[in-house]
């Protein structure tokens, strides 16, 4: 306030001298920055406080699950924090702190609440945690980005869940800092969880602790929306083809742009529907060649997704191999078994343990798998193995192992 009060002072004086224009060029957006301040001193000293003075008995008790992801709770991709947050708020006594860092998609000052056991909490509280949480009857930190390591020191809690979920290069600023970060986190937590075989394999070297825990789907969601309507999007399109082949996800250099457009070009009557956000330019390949039956939607909110599938006959996960995707658990390939539509993936070590997952290697398998697929009657077998896979990778079924790992820990202990 002296601040902005000493800038009016000074913007009177240029005023008698030079005039308003002058006045108003030289003093406004100083001002303006020093208002800009006072809403984040307000929240931090003074609102935060009172929030965790009020808040503190609600935690009373509970078993305390603090989710400190690399994305927004809000992006329109529903992805393991997510998925992860969403199940444990459903165990007994159980509470979750979902702490985003607010990059882009969150926008609450303090917290909101996502439901009666769910809450998204801003990070300037992170410091607080221990005042907020003082009563709480345990406290397990998930952690997945090597840059959120510093904010451990700022807390206090029981358990370290650290997620190891990527190959580490997939980051654009990976340097060796970051490997030793994540090596540190490894030795550091009480369970490392590797969602691909590679990943634990890569774990061991460094801890004891670690323990394979695949992506999985919401079987719930996907199974009750199969009937559900159509997406506009699609509806005046999807008439005019034999077979519409679906994608949803990111559009970056681990697909397999080769393989699609050779069949597209080779199957006219085809329609490839891909839904998702250009994670780099390599998806400009399609768009200089304007394909016909090859179409772009951008990314959709998760509650849309089983209406843009309502209009698939198949549905793919076209990813070229390299040292990524050999690491990569594809969250959608769950969830496509759950929608109970075929699918078609290319040869990634974790959809290789699935039989619902048709594999082709070329241009030629991925026409053959389609065709085979697309004959086949919902009394086939393969439908029946289709639900089974799709049963047995829920996300509930993941968060018992991890509890389960961590109660095992206990006794270790």
């Amino acid at each position: 306030g002296y601040k902005i009060m000493n800038l009016i002072e000074k913007g009177l004086m240029y005023f008698k001298s030079e005039g308003l224009s002058y006045t108003l060029k030289k003093t406004t957006h100083k001002i303006y920055k020093e208002i800009k301040k006072i809403p984040s001193i307000v929240i931090e000293k003074l609102y935060a406080e009172k929030v965790v003075i009020q808040l503190a008995n609600i935690f009373k008790g509970k078993d305390v699950y603090i989710i400190i992801p690399c994305i927004d709770w809000n992006i329109p991709l529903y992805q393991r924090p997510h998925q992860i947050a969403s199940e444990l708020a459903k165990r007994q006594n159980a509470m979750v702190l979902f702490i985003p860092d607010q990059y882009e998609y969150d926008n609450f000052p303090i917290y909101k609440v996502v439901n009666d056991n769910l809450w998204l909490f801003s990070n300037r509280i992170i410091e607080k945690l221990d005042k907020l949480l003082k009563h709480a009857n345990s406290k397990v930190v998930f952690m997945s980005w090597t840059r959120h390591a510093d904010l451990l020191y700022k807390f206090q809690y029981d358990k370290l869940v650290y997620e190891y979920i990527d190959d580490m290069s997939l980051f654009y600023y990976y340097n060796e800092q970051m490997e030793e970060t994540h090596r540190r986190l490894m030795r550091q937590s009480d369970i490392t969880i590797c969602t691909a075989t590679k990943l634990y394999k890569t774990a061991l070297k460094y801890t004891d602790k670690a323990i394979l825990n695949e992506n999985a789907g919401d079987y719930e969601f996907f199974k009750n929306n199969r009937n559900a309507p159509i997406a506009n999007e699609l509806v005046d399109i999807i008439d005019k083809y034999d077979c519409v082949i679906g994608y949803y996800g990111c559009l970056a250099y681990w697909f397999d742009y080769s393989t699609i457009c050779e069949v597209a070009k080779r199957r006219k009557k085809w329609l490839f529907v891909l839904i998702g956000y250009e994670f780099d330019h390599s998806f400009e390949v399609i768009k200089r060649q304007k394909y016909a039956n090859i179409i772009h939607i951008p990314a959709q909110p998760y509650h849309r997704l089983p209406s843009f599938v309502s209009g698939f006959d198949i549905q793919t996960i076209p990813f070229v191999i390299n040292e990524v995707t050999k690491s990569t658990s594809p969250v959608k390939l769950f969830e496509y078994m759950a929608s109970g539509k075929p699918i078609v993936t290319s040869k990634l070590p974790e959809c290789l343990k699935y039989e619902s997952a048709l594999i082709y290697e070329d241009a030629n398998e991925f026409i053959e798998r389609v065709e085979y697929l697309s004959k086949l009657d919902k009394s086939d077998k393969y439908y029946h193995k289709l639900e089974k896979e799709a049963l047995e990778n829920a996300w509930a079924s993941r968060i018992d192992k991890i509890l389960e790992s961590l109660k095992m820990e206990d006794k270790n202990d």
